[in-house]
């Protein structure tokens, strides 16, 4: 017990050592495992942009809608 409370209290630090690569091992673990959720969520949202713009083609297309009729169309619309 005695060597326990030597180590949390000691002058040498070997304590508070460990727990500080511990601390820096799990902060970059979570670090590396944000930044890949990030990455796969934009992968994401581009494959969504995509899918959306083809989605969109193929209903001009079957509504017979031309893109220079639709920017004549719209031009009213915008400034």
């Amino acid at each position: 017990m005695t060597a326990l409370l030597s180590l949390l209290t000691g002058g040498n630090g070997v304590f508070i050592g460990i727990a500080a690569v511990i601390a820096a091992i799990a902060g970059a673990w979570m670090k590396g495992r944000s930044s890949g959720a990030n990455a796969e969520r934009g992968k994401q949202a581009a494959r969504d942009a995509v899918a959306m713009s083809e989605a969109q083609r193929i209903d001009q297309a079957i509504a017979g809608n031309d893109p220079d009729e639709n920017r004549k169309e719209l031009s009213k619309w915008s400034r």
